[in-house]
């Protein structure tokens, strides 16, 4: 292990990937393909780390997934502000159809239920006890799947092969 590469450089890269595709609307439905996106994220992360090394290092699987956690935490991060960034600009238009479906479904809710959505609707969905609650699960899920992701990532990028081949 190289300690004079930073892993900081590869961890924002492979954040940065993650939380672009994770917050993307319609692209970020990837995530539902087992974590696709940030699994993607921490082995971008881990094959930029590689890059960096000098040419006769190998990757170690934990380098990989130091890479992928610190790539899941910028990711989380970067995900956050991108989801919150698009949220602005969508928001209004994503609400008034989720306000749309409720009053057609509202028929089969208790009245507690859409009391209870009705003032949910009235703050415009944008709750700071949410953002808190989003931002940790995200924090949690993505530096797990973020580590995996830099295991999968230093399997694939880590060892040389031979110069025959």
């Amino acid at each position: 292990m190289d300690k004079s590469v930073s892993k900081l450089t590869p961890a924002l890269i492979g954040g940065a990937v993650m939380g672009v595709l994770s917050s993307t609307p319609f692209v970020n439905a990837g995530n539902c393909l087992c974590c696709m996106w940030v699994l993607l994220g921490g082995a971008v992360g881990a094959y930029a780390y590689k890059r960096q090394l000098p040419a006769r290092s190998e990757l170690s699987v934990g380098e990989g997934a130091l890479v992928g956690l610190l790539s899941g935490i910028f990711g989380s991060l970067f995900g956050a502000l991108l989801s919150y960034f698009f949220m602005v600009i969508f928001g209004e238009m994503a609400f008034s159809f989720l306000r749309n479906l409720i009053v057609s479904r509202s028929e089969d809710m208790t009245p507690e239920v859409k009391d209870w959505l009705e003032e949910f609707m009235k703050e415009g969905g944008f709750n700071p006890l949410w953002v808190l609650v989003k931002l940790f699960f995200e924090l949690v899920v993505y530096s797990i799947f973020g580590a995996l992701g830099g295991i999968i990532g230093a399997a694939l990028f880590g060892k040389k092969k031979p110069a025959g081949k």
